[in-house]
């Protein structure tokens, strides 16, 4: 199964650098399995612009091609503020958050919901401990 996460950003945002930083190899191969036919391709779309805050997210599933895909929107005032590392974490945490229960929401025939967010929970929590922490944090 394919897993893209893409953004849609302005310069300012910082939001181009957090997905350069997720467009690794290791996503790929972490979601190289057969889950099923249900779901070919989940497209997670971050925004963070000026310009599209307030706009609601859109989440549709194309039963033709069988993608997922879902918007995640976050706070342009507030993510601009952030550091480099504060905005991966930041992104990482709405991924965790937001992702399983758009994907369970639906019901997809032939496909294992529950080992797919497994993987994409493990994925990305691991990416999040990746990330250095400030005294603040590990307390």
């Amino acid at each position: 199964m394919k897993c893209n996460i893409v953004g849609e950003s302005d310069h300012d945002s910082g939001l181009s650098n957090v997905l350069y930083w997720l467009s690794r190899p290791e996503q790929w191969e972490a979601f190289a399995k057969d889950y099923g036919e249900g779901l070919e391709k989940l497209v997670i779309d971050v925004i963070c612009a000026k310009l599209l805050d307030g706009l609601k997210p859109r989440i549709r599933f194309a039963k033709k091609t069988k993608y997922l895909y879902m918007d995640i929107m976050l706070d342009y005032d507030d993510f601009v503020r952030l550091t480099a590392e504060e905005k991966k974490e930041r992104v990482m945490k709405r991924l965790l958050e937001d992702v399983p229960p758009i994907v369970r929401k639906y019901k997809f025939a032939d496909f294992n919901t529950e080992l797919f967010l497994s993987d994409f929970n493990r994925y990305y929590s691991g990416l999040l401990a990746e990330l250095p922490r400030t005294p603040a944090q590990a307390a």
